[in-house]
Order: structure tokens, then sequence, then C-alpha cells
């Protein structure tokens, strides 16, 4: 069969079930990734799924694929990329991967992927696509791991509340791979639990797994103040993405929750901290002006992990809530233990997380805007601005095009998960923020006249 090129993403490898991803075609993907671990001498790779419904059945495609390439398997099941990536960390290879749809559609799955402690990008694992396998090759073996209770036991010794007891958390897993995890992980840390949805259930039958939308935060707004609560978090379909609601019930933008993890380890440490082009101009503010160097990258937690690597980062973070921690953790985007992290900050303040919130500086942003567009298109229509935007400013094109004014900002770029544009403004002012946004709304109408613009 033929595989669609579409589906191998700049970061990872994802697409529908079963139209483009399904127990076929994720056996010539194996046979492919068999080949790329054979190149860096890697003989085994540790292998684990989320909660979607075809997670099963790809899973054991997958491991099939792999036993027939010669690569040995161990197989960690039900998982958080979290945790896949933490059982990769400990093992001999420095290798693993993640069957998973992360927070697109419960018909979407995928692949991320880390080989010799690196990530690998979906394009690349193309180039290496074949349908045949070499039957030469002495069979690997295959072995079942559980993982959870040695990362359990490690972020407990890592992490350290005062008076976890006093503290009341609510976590929505979202009937995500979450639930598998972080409600066991905030008990063990002697915090007063309220849980919701952490029954893992691919249809996600309460609301969709995706903390980046004020929409799929309103049943935890809700918990957080019907039970008087100190603090809210909600993951992702795949536990790598975390958003916090405070004690108010309000949510707080990635970008914000950076700061604050910003400016805690920079009082320890000092050294520089990553963050992507979606983020507010006052997170690089804070970063200076606590002693650390930012530095900013595209989006994706691929371009996050490498900045990671060869700046040897003490933090990196995105708008979307992936959060790494390089400073006494691993290095990837980890939602429960940035959960863990933010309830740790809070046990050492004597202010609710409101106050210590509302320190921070204050300016008018929008949240993460999508326009629709086809995944054929939205690379050519961002190129096609970003030539022909006459906007006055600094212009940043590491990731589309972000223009820095004297009195905000603006973005542009193309999402490289669904076939959207992706928008963000930010203003000294409301009326700051709005008239950025109409710039560059008025400049996105005349240099594509043909788009439909339906901010969503």
């Amino acid at each position: 069969m033929n595989i669609e090129s579409s589906i191998f993403r700049e970061y990872d490898i994802r697409g529908t079930y079963p139209e483009q991803i399904n127990e076929s075609s994720i056996k010539s993907i194996a046979f492919a990734i068999a080949k790329r671990c054979k190149k860096d001498n890697i003989s085994t790779l540790v292998v684990g799924r989320d909660g979607r419904i075809s997670g099963p059945a790809l899973l054991e495609a997958f491991c099939e694929g792999l036993i027939e390439s010669g690569i040995n398997v161990d197989n960690i099941g039900l998982v958080t990329s979290p945790l896949l990536y933490f059982a990769a960390k400990k093992s001999k290879s420095k290798s693993g991967i993640m069957i998973t749809g992360s927070h697109n559609p419960k018909n979407y799955n995928g692949i991320k992927m880390v080989i010799n402690d690196s990530p690998i990008s979906g394009t690349e694992i193309y180039t290496l696509i074949s349908h045949e396998k070499n039957t030469n090759l002495e069979k690997g073996e295959i072995k079942y791991s559980d993982i959870k209770p040695i990362y359990l036991e490690e972020v407990c010794k890592n992490i350290s509340i005062k008076n976890s007891e006093k503290i009341k958390v609510v976590l929505d897993c979202g009937n995500g791979a979450a639930g598998c995890i972080a409600p066991d992980l905030f008990k063990k840390l002697g915090l007063d639990v309220i849980e919701l949805f952490s029954d893992v259930d691919g249809n996600f039958p309460n609301h969709h797994p995706d903390p980046g939308k004020l929409e799929n935060l309103q049943d935890l707004m809700n918990e957080v103040k019907d039970n008087n609560a100190d603090i809210g978090f909600a993951f992702d379909g795949d536990g790598d993405r975390v958003g916090l609601v405070t004690n108010n019930g309000d949510s707080v933008f990635p970008d914000k929750l950076m700061m604050l993890f910003s400016k805690d380890i920079l009082s320890r440490d000092k050294g520089s901290i990553v963050f992507d082009v979606k983020c507010s101009n006052q997170l690089e503010n804070i970063i200076r002006e606590n002693g650390g160097d930012p530095i900013m990258s595209p989006t994706g937690h691929f371009h996050i992990k490498k900045s990671i690597k060869k700046h040897n980062s003490l933090l990196g973070g995105e708008m979307s809530g992936h959060i790494f921690f390089n400073d006494k953790w691993y290095g990837f985007d980890d939602g429960h233990y940035a959960a863990a992290r933010a309830t740790e900050i809070l046990s050492n303040h004597d202010e609710n997380i409101s106050d210590i919130i509302h320190k921070f500086p204050i300016s008018s942003s929008t949240p993460e805007l999508n326009i629709t567009v086809t995944d054929e298109t939205k690379f050519n229509i961002v190129e096609k601005f970003t030539n022909e935007c006459s906007l006055d400013g600094k212009k940043i094109t590491i990731d589309g095009l972000r223009i820095n004014f004297n009195n905000g900002w603006g973005l542009i770029r193309a999402s490289n998960t669904t076939p959207k544009l992706v928008m963000r403004f930010e203003g000294n002012s409301l009326k700051d923020m709005n008239e950025i946004k109409d710039l560059f709304l008025s400049e996105l109408t005349r240099i594509c006249p043909d788009i439909v613009i339906n901010l969503d």
C-alpha cells in the first residue's frame, strides 16, 4: 500500500485512523524506524501508546514490525508520552517510540520518536520508508515492563511540597492517558486530590483533551471554584501538556506559567531558558530581569528539545503548554511533572496561586487563534505573507512571521499538526492588541484575498 507523505510531519507522524495510519502502514513505518535504529547501532526500543481506541491494534502491529526487523522491544503499554520519554532515558539505548494522537480528534493517531536521546522528525523517517523488510534478519525479542512505579518514586524524591495535605488540587485528565499516572502521582505527593475524568476512554466522552482551548477547561474551572480548591490542572491526550487554573477559577496562559517557572529556577541557577515564537514579550523580560538568557525557538517539541540540548538550557516551554524542565529533571515535556512543580512553588509561598500570578506584568493578549486552510496550502500562504507583508516592525522569521512593534507584536505561522494557520497577538493595552490584530488580518486579506477568515 502507499503511505500518504502528508502524515510525516516536521516533528512527528500523525494522521487519521484507519485511512492514513493503520496496522499495515504502521508496520511499514516500523521497518523504516528499524533502519534508522540500525544506523545508530540501536538494538532495543521502548514502545508505548496512549488511550486512543486504535492504540492497542497499532501498538501490536508496530511491535511486530520491529521484531521482524531484528529490533528488541520493551513494551510499556498504556502510558503518557512523558512516561515513555522517562523510560527511554532509563534504557541503555536511550530510545523510545510513543504511539499517540496527542490532542488531535479521536480518529487520529501517530508516532513521537526519540532515538539515541534525540528527537527524530517524521520527515526523516519518510525517506526510509520501504514496504519490504529484510527477511534474513534474526528476529527481535519482546518483553513487557511497568515504568510507573519507578517514575513515581523518582518524582517524589525530586519534588518537596510543604504541608501537602493542606493543598487541595483538582486534576482533569480529560479521559486521556494522564488518567493512568497523574492522580497516583499527586496522591503519592500527599496532596488532597479531586479527580475529573481519570478513566481512560478514547472516545473522550466529556470534553476534548486539549487544555489550550478555553472551552475544554470549563469543567475544571467550575470544580476548582465549587470545591474551594487551591489549584487545578488539565492535561492533553498524551499528558505532555498542562493547563493551569487558579484558585479563583481563572485559566493561566502557558507563557505566564513559564514566567512562574523561570523566576523560580533562576533564583537558584543561572542559564538560558527556551521559549517558542508564540510566547509573550513579557516572558523574555522576566528571564532577563532574573539573570537568565532568553532564547526564542520555532514552535514544536522537536525544536524546543534540540535547542535545550544545544544550549544546555535550564527550562523550555511553549504557548501550547509543553513545559521542559532541565534543571533537576530530564529535559523532556512532561505535563504531570510540570503540574507538580507548580504545586511545589505554591507550597513555598504564603499567598494563593492567583496572587502569585498577578504579580507578573499584565498585557493584553489573545489565545492561539486559528484559520482553517489546507495542509497543501498552509505553508505557501505563510511564505507569501512573509514576502509581501508591508507592516513596519522588527521581523522574526524562524517560524512563520512574527513582527515586534513598540506597543506589542503579531504572529502568523503554519501549524505543523493541523490544516490551519496559527495567529497570536499581544499589546501593551487592549487597544494596542486589537490594532495589531486588525493590521495583520487586513494584510492577510490584501495578500491572500481568497482566504475565508473565521478565527477559532
